[in-house]
């Protein structure tokens, strides 16, 4: 007998998402080392007045007791957080780990597990221990792939049993838009750009069997980020360019972490590229031979792409949509992007999806009476849970939700002027927490198992 339901399933997970290098703060505490996350400095390209920097960021790393606290007031199922590789190996490469940074990470999961959230963890987000991008350029370098696989190996370890989720990098397939960012170093060409991504690709299915080989009821699977693109027109050249950047920037990446294989349409995207150089014997056997469990896809935006638009940058998935409004900063609101995202992920990938971020940057405003009213933020949220409701409802299996960010944090290029929590964080007053006014909202999201979204502003 065929049963369709028009809800969420009774196992589908609540909760949201945070980030080390833009949260946690505590930068020289506990005997952490420095990452590239902790010498980034202000381009010059940002216009934010209060622009800072990641050293102490919203402070989790000591009110994280209190951080956790509100997340199971709200009534997360689920919680997804990043390690610092540079808590736990300082310089990267120490052959035994730093018992204080693998101390702090068992008192945030034994805070979780006081709340019953279930902990889903990221390995890496753009925080590189600075020791390996002076001593080899980091990423740029195969000897990644052992202090990379080292510290895998140790944490998953370490916290056997305790973590079900485990994804090796955060939105890797940004690497083609932004190697500075995400790895300390900027490539030259489009040759050390493919070294660089190999590494990385290398690095992950490692990240994958070593996760299976130690903790056999654990899932594991790749972070594609944000790929929803239209063509401007319908204007044929418009359309093969936004095909183009789909097989460049989302189906190429995706191939690799959700397949196990490099497409020839990834691989003709690099120009002038000698693969032979590079791909070394095994390395597509190591590739092809890692089967993920789930997919974990993050989404704000979706892109608009005409035949004469530069893709070369982050610029190109803020391309703008004239049928769509935007964000303070430019960002395409587009909930059925998100439905189309994931249907079109599932039916290519056939893997479970689990949302790794979905929300509204906003100048969120502190009251005088100490309220933050963020009925625009309730606005996207509720819009885009229907949304992902009417792909669920069309088949497409999704583990659970979560928001970016739980707590106020400081955006990866705007700070603290650029927010997205359901909790404010006072940088005038001690960096005080303060429910925003979607707090409670997403907690009778969650209560109702998505079912009751009534506080939407149409």
């Amino acid at each position: 007998m065929i049963h369709l339901s028009n809800d969420f399933p009774k196992e589908f997970k609540w909760g949201s998402s945070t980030n080390a290098q833009q949260f946690e703060g505590g930068f020289q505490e506990g005997n952490k080392g420095l990452s590239i996350a902790d010498v980034r400095k202000n381009d010059g390209n940002q216009n934010e007045s209060d622009f800072d920097d990641f050293k102490t960021a919203s402070d989790h790393y000591h009110r994280y007791k209190e951080d956790i606290k509100y997340y199971g007031e709200m009534g997360f199922q689920i919680y997804r957080f990043t390690m610092s590789w540079s808590r736990v190996f300082p310089n990267g490469d120490d052959i035994e780990p730093n018992e204080e940074g693998l101390k702090f990470y068992d008192n945030v999961l034994t805070e979780l597990e006081k709340y019953h959230i279930e902990p889903v963890v990221t390995l890496y987000a753009y925080d590189l221990p600075l020791h390996l991008l002076k001593k080899y350029n980091g990423w740029m370098s195969r000897n990644i792939i052992l202090d990379y696989s080292h510290y895998v190996r140790t944490v998953v370890k370490y916290f056997k049993g305790r973590v079900k989720y485990w994804i090796p990098f955060n939105e890797q397939n940004y690497l083609l838009l932004d190697s500075k960012y995400m790895s300390g170093y900027q490539t030259k060409n489009q040759t050390e750009l493919f070294q660089m991504q190999h590494n990385f690709n290398l690095s992950y299915a490692n990240a994958v069997k070593i996760v299976h080989d130690i903790d056999s009821k654990a899932k594991v699977g790749g972070n594609i980020g944000n790929s929803c693109v239209y063509p401007k027109t319908c204007n044929p050249l418009d359309v093969e360019k936004a095909d183009n950047v789909m097989k460049r920037i989302g189906y190429g990446p995706a191939d690799v972490d959700f397949k196990g294989q490099y497409s020839a349409y990834y691989l003709n995207s690099f120009k002038d590229v000698n693969f032979n150089e590079i791909i070394q014997d095994n390395d597509l056997k190591l590739l092809n031979s890692v089967k993920p469990d789930f997919m974990s896809l993050t989404y704000y935006m979706s892109s608009a792409i005409g035949s004469n638009d530069n893709v070369d940058s982050m610029n190109a998935i803020k391309s703008p949509n004239p049928y769509c409004k935007t964000t303070d900063w430019g960002w395409t609101i587009d909930p059925y992007g998100f439905k189309h995202y994931l249907e079109d992920f599932y039916q290519r990938y056939q893997l479970p999806i689990l949302i790794l971020e979905n929300g509204l940057g906003a100048h969120d405003i502190l009251e005088n009476n100490n309220q933050v009213h963020d009925d625009y933020r309730i606005k996207y949220l509720a819009n885009h849970i229907e949304r992902m409701k009417e792909a669920v409802v069309d088949g497409v299996k999704v583990i659970g939700y979560l928001t970016w960010s739980a707590t106020d944090l400081y955006s990866t290029r705007e700070g603290f002027d650029k927010r997205y929590g359901f909790i404010y964080v006072d940088k005038n007053n001690d960096l005080k927490r303060i429910k925003k006014d979607s707090f409670e909202w997403y907690q009778h999201v969650i209560k109702t198992n998505g079912r009751d979204l009534s506080l939407r502003i149409e």
